[in-house]
């Protein structure tokens, strides 16, 4: 093999090394912190990312395996280019990512919903009375219950609302609360983790793995739907306590 070539392969082989590096910080924070498993599925999000990564890493080596010879006086200034236009492509899908990122899994009526980061604009947030829902989440979504409002007038107005395309509870953080204000209604709306049977049918192998795993903890565990932009997942509850116990990647309802 030709030096030069050896020379490129090495150069190549490091900043594909460096980029793999740079690529699994990047899917730990979307995928462990941002979209924590299964919100990833339920945002549409999983695809779009890997498909950014992989071509971020796959182009960023072969430039450098075009372009590195160290006879070039302008190889570091090339270098310096390939990595910075990568690195921008990254910090690009990075943001899209983290602006649409959801901030709140919400419990409204009879399921959870998702709140998106990008909704939370200041119209909705200057109403808010609770301090911790003032701020929008940076790292994680949080759990909450959205809960009704005593005064009829109220209600009246949140139900037009939602049946005209505006605003529904879900989307209205001065309605937030501390999850275990909605533990009556979460235990009541709860059902057996049983029903998911019937609405996966290729996973009930996984559905009876759930049951048996806490039913060993002696714990009574039961769902809700969450609905999600892309897909609907489920939140499994403790029917004792009315406490989130996971979230699977299981279809709550036909």
């Amino acid at each position: 093999m030709a030096p030069q070539m050896a020379d490129r392969l090495r150069a190549s082989g490091l900043h594909l090394l460096i980029s793999l590096c740079v690529a699994a910080l990047s899917a730990a924070l979307v995928f462990l912190v941002l979209y924590p498993t299964p919100l990833a599925q339920a945002c549409g999000v999983t695809e779009i990312f890997l498909l950014l990564l992989v071509v971020d890493i796959s182009l960023g080596p072969l430039i450098t395996l075009c372009v590195f010879n160290r006879a070039k006086p302008e190889l570091k200034r090339d270098l310096l280019i390939v990595g910075l236009i990568q690195l921008a492509a990254l910090c690009y899908g990075l943001h899209t990512v983290y602006i649409a990122r959801p901030a709140y899994v919400v419990f409204a009526v009879d399921r959870f919903d998702l709140m998106y980061a990008n909704d939370l604009d200041d119209a909705k947030l200057a109403p808010v009375t609770l301090s911790e829902f003032k701020q929008v989440p940076l790292l994680g979504p949080k759990t909450v219950a959205a809960i009704l409002p005593a005064d009829s007038g109220e209600r009246s107005a949140l139900t037009f609302s939602s049946a005209t395309g505006g605003a529904d509870l879900h989307q209205l953080p001065k309605y937030y609360r501390p999850l275990v204000q909605a533990k009556a209604d979460i235990i009541a709306k709860s059902r057996p983790l049983a029903e998911l049977n019937n609405f996966n049918r290729a996973e009930t192998a996984k559905v009876t793995q759930l049951a048996e795993k806490y039913r060993a903890r002696q714990i009574d565990a039961g769902f809700l739907p969450l609905k999600g932009k892309a897909q609907d997942v489920t939140v499994l509850i403790n029917r004792a306590d009315g406490t989130v116990l996971e979230m699977v990647d299981l279809r709550p309802w036909l």
